[in-house]
């Protein structure tokens, strides 16, 4: 069973708990710099995107990302379909990244296969390609709406491309019951089936985070295609701390490492993967607080160095 390499929350963030007030509301999503934000209607594949969208709402405090996480964390290995409480401002707030590249862009509410949640970012400039993003493991607080995926997904509209998210099986409101990775791999190849036709002739490129990164090697192992991919997180232990076989890694394959990780340093990474290029991110551990949009740009460079398509960025 492929399992995910996250770790317990920080005394911190459950003494922030007591701090907190969740309220339900609708999520507002990851605006770009100096641009609106909007969300459009769910549209089934293949149909055609819509021509307007709804203008979102207000931001929120700081802490309740992290009070959120904490209760995952604590809770049951069956992941949580909540997902109507309010992210923090590491989610919500304005990129401030290096290349604001478009004014305006859109956020849509998506259903892929009729079950799986997603949400497609779409940038104000003609796309040239399509990303498919997978998350971390629900039983600790991952989906897709967290702050990693959020800057992923921003990193790869600013380039020019569709960035699409999605919630694996019985996470948010995706149908079905999560398997603990036994059956999550279908669901990155509905996406893909999905990103191909809602945009067809463009090259899609796949990111993971963790667990969202072993479903890509699994659906890759199994003969998936993809014309690029990126992974993130990905470490030689697994949730336990215990030593795990890492599935084939091809050579080449870019990963993107936390320099303080907890479930495998980057040496330790070389050492299971020699072949892969790793670039790591120094300060941080598995969750890249503060370097998020860091990992956004790295994992968005790679993808354009790699993708047949020209990038929005000078």
């Amino acid at each position: 069973m492929l399992s995910e390499l996250m770790t317990m929350p920080s005394p911190e963030q459950v003494m922030s708990l007591a701090s907190v007030k969740l309220s339900l509301t609708r999520i507002a999503q990851v605006p770009s710099r100096a641009g609106k934000l909007c969300v459009g209607e769910a549209a089934a594949v293949g149909d055609a995107l819509p021509a307007a969208a709804l203008a979102l709402g207000e931001d929120c405090g700081p802490g309740t990302w992290a009070a959120w996480q904490a209760t995952a964390a604590s809770s049951a290995s069956t992941p949580r379909r909540a997902t109507s409480g309010r992210m923090s401002q590491a989610y919500t707030a304005a990129y401030r990244g290096r290349f604001p590249q478009t004014s305006f862009v859109r956020e849509e509410a998506r259903r892929i296969d009729e079950r799986l949640e997603a949400t497609l970012r779409i940038p104000d400039v003609e796309p040239t390609a399509i990303v498919v993003i997978a998350h971390a493991l629900p039983t600790h607080g991952g989906t897709m709406r967290t702050p990693i995926m959020a800057a992923i997904a921003r990193a790869c509209a600013e380039r020019g491309w569709y960035a699409l998210r999605f919630n694996f099986r019985g996470v948010g409101a995706s149908s079905g019951e999560w398997s603990g990775g036994r059956h999550e791999t279908d669901d990155v190849a509905a996406a893909v089936e999905y990103a191909h036709a809602i945009a067809p002739g463009l090259p899609v490129g796949l990111v993971g985070y963790s667990f969202g990164a072993f479903q890509i090697l699994a659906y890759l192992e199994r003969g998936g295609r993809a014309d690029a991919v990126a992974l993130v997180g990905v470490g030689t232990k697994d949730v336990s701390f215990a030593p795990r076989v890492l599935p084939p890694i091809a050579a080449g394959t870019f990963i993107v490492a936390a320099e303080n990780d907890q479930f495998g340093t980057p040496e330790e990474l070389r050492a299971a993967a020699p072949h892969a290029r790793i670039a790591t991110v120094s300060g941080v551990d598995h969750f890249f607080v503060g370097k998020r949009d860091e990992v956004g740009a790295l994992v968005a460079e790679e993808l354009a160095r790699v993708l047949p398509v020209p990038s929005h960025l000078p």
